[in-house]
């Protein structure tokens, strides 16, 4: 009898630390796939927020981003975002319908007034990537790397346009 209700410890004995690891794998596992769902859901909401707007998703959202809030958030300088804002006032104000007379030469189109009459069937926000990318190629960048209204619009001031 004495062996019997030794063996029969012992064989509960050896089950106790098996059930223990099973249940402490169990609880790492569960933590870990509670770990990575949190993570993704981070990365997910930082994709989000970091979202560069593009125009056919501002042309989707035309009533929530507003021509200027786009072209802010194209820029993503507030010092550019000045100098745009201040370029494109004085050649369009804004208005993606504009014709201009560029010293009587030439007409311009849209809000960055580009000589280009096909400028007029693009929306606002094409205007303004067709714009930017413009400025960029004409005046490069400033030292942090952001397109650099600001060259242009004192091209502007001095000449004229730009």
């Amino acid at each position: 009898m004495f062996n019997r209700f030794d063996s029969t410890s012992m064989l509960q004995a050896s089950d106790a630390p098996l059930s223990a690891n099973a249940s402490r794998i169990s609880g790492l596992l569960a933590s870990s796939a509670l770990v990575a769902f949190g993570l993704s859901l981070c990365l997910i909401a930082l994709i989000i927020s970091n979202k560069q707007i593009d125009s056919v998703y501002a042309l989707s959202l035309k009533h929530h981003v507003s021509v200027k809030e786009y072209a802010a958030q194209k820029i993503q300088s507030k010092d550019q975002w000045v100098c745009l804002s201040r370029l494109y006032g004085k050649e369009s104000a804004w208005n993606y319908k504009a014709i201009g007379n560029l010293n009587g030469n030439a007409l311009v189109y849209g809000i960055a007034q580009i000589k280009n009459p096909l400028m007029l069937e693009k929306n606002e926000y094409e205007q303004v990537d067709y714009g930017l990318k413009y400025i960029k190629h004409r005046y490069g960048t400033d030292k942090y790397g952001y397109t650099n209204a600001c060259k242009a619009l004192k091209h502007f001031n001095t000449k004229g346009w730009h």
